[in-house]
């Protein structure tokens, strides 16, 4: 869905970058979700998806030289940003740490792009942002919409692949200053077990936005690659399924939905 937001995410994208690190405005504190850290001095975020690779934002990928979450500490040595990164297009990155950081299971990134064709209004999501006191803030929201591209006021185009949840007036998360590189789980997640679907963008003071690595599949597997490790990917759909289950994928939201039920 082509939308006129192009001049407001990039400033919400600065007050974020710029801003100290907030718990996520209508979150809880948690200290689950290991995985994700903090990305130097500043607070910002990124999560652990293998021994040596933090996801994160684009614009947050030259923002520190360390990572910090509950499995350990570990200097920033490379960052890797999207091709054609400029915010808001292609916000994503990969860090490598200069030591790994093991963790007996790491967090599975959706394999399926979430569009706007399909997206499910009001789908269940889980919004984690990290915190340098070291215990985590979550909140659970709700998607509203799925685009891939923002049109500026000279109508150029922008691939962004944004994922939007909220909106906050009706009680879901809200993204604040140092909450970028957070992360999106589908579901009302438990821990960093559930599958991430997004990282945490941007925030025109109504929506939260999250790009979704999905969508950059081939780029995140080929640079994780030099290293010889490799993100865990979730399996495709199955054929046909249901429709309101199109989104994720039938398989790992009947995952999702069990764990809730035995709650």
């Amino acid at each position: 869905m082509h939308r006129s937001l192009l001049h407001a995410l990039a400033l919400s994208a600065a007050l974020l970058l710029a801003a100290p690190s907030h718990a996520l405005n209508g979150g809880s504190p948690t200290n689950a979700f290991g995985h994700l850290g903090t990305v130097g001095s500043n607070g910002l975020d990124g999560i652990l998806i293998a021994p040596n690779w933090v996801l994160t934002a684009a614009h947050v990928a030259h923002s520190g030289s360390t990572f910090q979450s509950a499995y350990g500490s570990a200097a920033i040595d490379a960052a890797y940003v999207a091709p054609g990164a400029a915010f808001p297009s292609h916000d994503i990155a990969l860090l490598h740490l200069a030591t790994p950081l093991d963790a007996a299971l790491f967090p599975t990134l959706n394999a399926t792009v979430i569009d706007f064709a399909a997206a499910t209004a009001g789908a269940e999501a889980t919004a984690v942002v990290a915190a340098r006191s070291g215990q985590n803030s979550l909140a659970y929201t709700t998607l509203v919409d799925a685009f891939e591209t923002a049109v500026d006021d000279d109508g150029a185009r922008l691939t962004v692949w944004y994922i939007a949840v909220g909106p906050a007036s009706n009680g879901n998360a809200l993204l604040q200053g140092g909450d970028s590189g957070g992360s999106l789980f589908a579901g009302q997640a438990d821990d960093s077990s559930g599958l991430l679907i997004g990282i945490a963008s941007a925030s025109d003071g109504q929506h939260s936005y999250f790009v979704q690595p999905g969508a950059y599949r081939a780029w995140l597997d080929s640079t994780m690659a030099t290293s010889g490790q490799s993100a865990v990917w979730s399996a495709s759909p199955v054929p046909e399924p249901a429709p309101a289950l199109l989104w994720l994928g039938a398989l790992p939201l009947l995952i999702a939905r069990a764990r809730r039920h035995r709650r």
